[in-house]
């Protein structure tokens, strides 16, 4: 993902204010704008720059709040290359901030964002930590209270603190100084005024605990952590903005084209989460209230909701804010009730038991716990939803390309097969039956249509292959248009077979003249059958080059210009198309080898003929697809229309 970073903080006595951005770099000025929330300062705004020497105690408090009561470190490039931490190596943050290039971090984003914040104010971790500042003890991160505590003693003064931060409806409920509903009011109003520009809101809060400076980690972590969080001091709320990358909301625009539906399950603000996911498209601008309603809601909502209740629902919710780990694992049954498959994306620790249970988890690569990575099918290398849809689109291609496969072998292979039942009645004057093929032709037919194959399986994804619903996961690779395609196509190669083949038969002689042409050639006698055999080897090699020409696409034409020059760069194709022809001379015009061998010989008026049948098989497969364009449902009813920034219907099923 980009970097997140502060960008607004509002306390209660001073009002808002902005910190210019600047990736991870810890630069930037800090300047307080009073009641007015602006998104950049000007000359007509009434900024007031703070003097990051001289902070008022409560500024200074939430200054370290935001360092100490943090696991995240920021180093420059040139000191520290890899972070390490219990001896283990921890992922430095991809870093797309040009600005930001000299400066690595790890840890969590929301932590990472929180340190370079106070970095700006030169009281960054290690600053106070070398001032005097030691962390004593540690109460995690607990996505069910939501909040965070640590506990740090202050060797200058002797005295030890607790600094809180965690979401804001939770964190007041604990402070001392917002014990009223007049008092939480304003912090809640501006929660949501942050949290409608897409913010990330985090509440920062401190307490002066009574304990002896010689107190042990030991002693505190045996002590009761609602005896800590208690009596807290309100500090102020900080915006943290989670930049979307560039390439997501295309993404997820793609997603709904291929009937993928895309869900949201986060910890941050209702406000917040709404408004990211109008961002990247996952929610449409243009929603009315009521449609919002039933596809936004809180964790706490959806979890008390029974599973009957939830199957009633028309959809399931595309956004759940301040959602728990057990949210996340109730989404996942709710959609395989629903006969969906889900992919569940997550870096946590907490997000692993929705990784399992989903059919494909996904855990992040960076920035992903190990705990996450081994409860996922797959790790995300590059941390970027993007990769997702790419890998969709990659996976349907493979598919297509081994239905392509196999339906050009089964055309082939099938029209073959009628070939020889049909020839079955063809009688030699000893009344055995007369094969329409020679073993050595039945070789080289193999040998022919082997590299047309291979090119069908590495084509490139259609046109239409994120733009047409997902397939059952019960439907067979034997579906309709594949059967449709093999019935149709066999039927076609097998007119053309028979013709090259009866045609010369039955022109130049009477049938099959001689007995036993198979192992003896009699001059004369087995002439008629042999030009016939090599009449039909001619139409059906050619014809299956055409064959791979249409089955690069089920519907569209490929006998355009458009579709002509694409099959002229086909290195296969022209180097089959030209092997062929070499063979196919050299084998018929060589009598050695085409009597003694392949069992026919020299033809000449039949490469019209065989030139008229691989023009019918042209002319048969662009009528066979127009006919499935006109009177069959189009491939992609099931994709969304999204031409308008604003389309989306929010109504898509996954599939």
């Amino acid at each position: 993902m980009a970097k997140m970073v502060v960008v607004r903080f509002w306390t209660p006595v001073q009002g808002f204010f902005y910190v210019t951005p600047n990736g991870l770099a810890p630069k930037g000025d800090i300047y307080c704008t009073h009641d007015k929330l602006t998104d950049k300062v000007s000359d007509d705004v009434d900024a007031e720059l703070i003097d990051k020497t001289n902070l008022t105690p409560d500024l200074a408090h939430l200054v370290r709040c935001a360092a100490l009561c943090n696991m995240s470190s920021i180093y420059q490039r040139d000191e520290k290359d890899v972070v390490i931490e219990d001896d283990k190596k921890v992922p430095e943050l991809d870093n797309e901030d040009t600005e930001s290039d000299d400066w690595i971090a790890s840890g969590a984003p929301t932590e990472v964002a929180l340190q370079v914040f106070a970095h700006k104010f030169g009281m960054g971790k290690p600053d106070l930590e070398n001032s005097g500042w030691e962390l004593l003890a540690e109460y995690q991160f607990d996505s069910t209270i939501k909040r965070m505590t640590t506990i740090c003693l202050d060797k200058n003064t002797g005295l030890i603190y607790a600094f809180t931060k965690g979401a804001a409806e939770r964190v007041i409920q604990l402070c001392s100084n917002m014990s009223t509903e007049a008092d939480r009011a304003p912090v809640l109003e501006n929660v949501n005024v942050l949290a409608a520009k897409g913010l990330r809101v985090m509440a920062m809060s401190y307490r002066k605990l009574d304990l002896p400076s010689d107190v042990t980690a030991e002693e505190l972590q045996q002590g009761s952590r609602d005896d800590i969080e208690r009596d807290l001091t309100f500090l102020a709320i900080c915006g943290i903005y989670d930049p979307p990358r560039k390439e997501s909301r295309q993404a997820v625009r793609e997603a709904h084209r291929a009937g993928i539906s895309v869900h949201m399950l986060t910890g941050d603000h209702e406000i917040t989460a709404t408004a990211i996911a109008k961002e990247i498209n996952i929610l449409n601008k243009n929603l009315s209230d009521a449609d919002l309603k039933r596809l936004v809601m809180t964790g706490t909502a959806f979890d008390a909701m029974t599973d009957e209740t939830i199957d009633a629902l028309a959809d399931l919710p595309l956004v759940v804010a301040r959602c728990s780990p057990e949210t996340k694992v109730k989404m996942i049954q709710a959609s395989a009730r629903r006969n969906n498959i889900a992919a569940m994306t997550g870096d946590g620790v907490n997000d692993s038991p929705s990784l399992r249970i989903a059919d494909v988890g996904i855990s992040m690569g960076k920035n992903g716990s190990d705990v996450a990575k081994q409860a996922s099918d797959i790790i995300l290398t590059d941390d970027n939803f993007a990769t997702i849809i790419r890998a969709i689109a990659e996976g349907r291609r493979i598919y297509q390309n081994m239905q392509r496969f196999l339906l050009y072998y089964w055309i082939l292979l099938f029209s073959l097969a009628i070939v020889v039942l049909v020839c079955l009645a063809i009688r030699d004057p000893a009344g055995r039956s007369a094969a329409p093929m020679s073993t050595l032709q039945m070789i080289y037919i193999y040998i022919a249509i082997t590299p047309p194959a291979g090119s069908l399986s590495t084509q490139p994804a259609s046109k239409t292959v994120m733009k047409e619903p997902p397939r059952p996961p019960t439907e067979s690779i034997f579906n309709r248009e594949i059967i449709m395609d093999t019935v149709a196509y066999s039927l076609g190669v097998t007119i053309v077979c028979l013709v090259a083949f009866l045609v010369p038969l039955y022109t130049i002689g009477d049938g099959v003249g001689g007995v036993n042409c198979d192992s003896d050639y009699v001059a004369g006698a087995c002439d008629s059958f042999y030009r016939g055999r090599a009449s039909l080897l001619v139409s059906f090699t050619l014809s299956s080059l055409v064959v791979m020409v249409h089955c690069r696409s089920y519907r569209n034409c490929e006998w355009n210009a458009a579709g002509i020059r694409e099959t002229l760069r086909s290195k296969t194709f022209v180097g089959t198309f030209i092997f062929d022809i070499v063979t196919l001379v050299l084998f018929i015009y060589i009598p050695a080898v085409a009597i003694q061998g392949f069992r026919m010989m020299a033809i000449t008026w039949e490469w019209g003929l065989d030139m008229g049948l691989v023009l019918f098989i042209i002319l048969y497969g662009e009528v066979f697809k127009w006919a499935k364009r006109t009177f069959l449902k189009p491939m992609d009813s099931g994709a969304v229309d999204f031409d308008n920034e604003d389309g989306d219907s929010n109504s898509i099923k996954s599939g």
